[in-house]
């Protein structure tokens, strides 16, 4: 996942203009983005001049072709929200687990120590 400063992307005025950006960070021609997404060429266009926008349908397709997050960011700003990855519930699931081995190897490190401490 490509990541920009937060400052470049709320800088960007137009809706055009931020959606541009994210191409250009992709790194990608236009028509390497344009054709995945089933969007002729002239709507392309208009899109990044900001005569035409994005279909919202379309916005997690677009991240996922041009590898950032940067229009989705943008819109976000607009209304005075920003972009927070949620956890997926394996992750949430790991994160979980990862405490209670933590927490049982503390209880057996203390455990350990006791039983050396009577042991002597």
């Amino acid at each position: 996942m490509i990541t920009m400063p937060i400052e470049i992307i709320r800088s960007k005025r137009t809706a055009g203009a931020a959606f541009t950006l994210a191409c250009d960070a992709s790194g990608l021609e236009d028509k390497e983005v344009a054709m995945p997404l089933k969007i002729d060429a002239g709507t392309f266009s208009k899109i990044k001049k900001g005569m035409a926008t994005l279909n919202a349908d379309l916005l997690r397709d677009f991240c996922q072709v041009v590898g950032n997050t940067i229009y989705a960011e943008w819109l976000a700003y607009q209304i005075g929200c920003t972009l927070v990855m949620i956890q997926t519930e394996a992750e949430r699931i790991a994160t979980e687990e990862r405490a209670r081995r933590e927490e049982a190897e503390r209880e057996n490190r203390l455990l350990r120590q006791l039983l050396q401490g009577k042991a002597a």
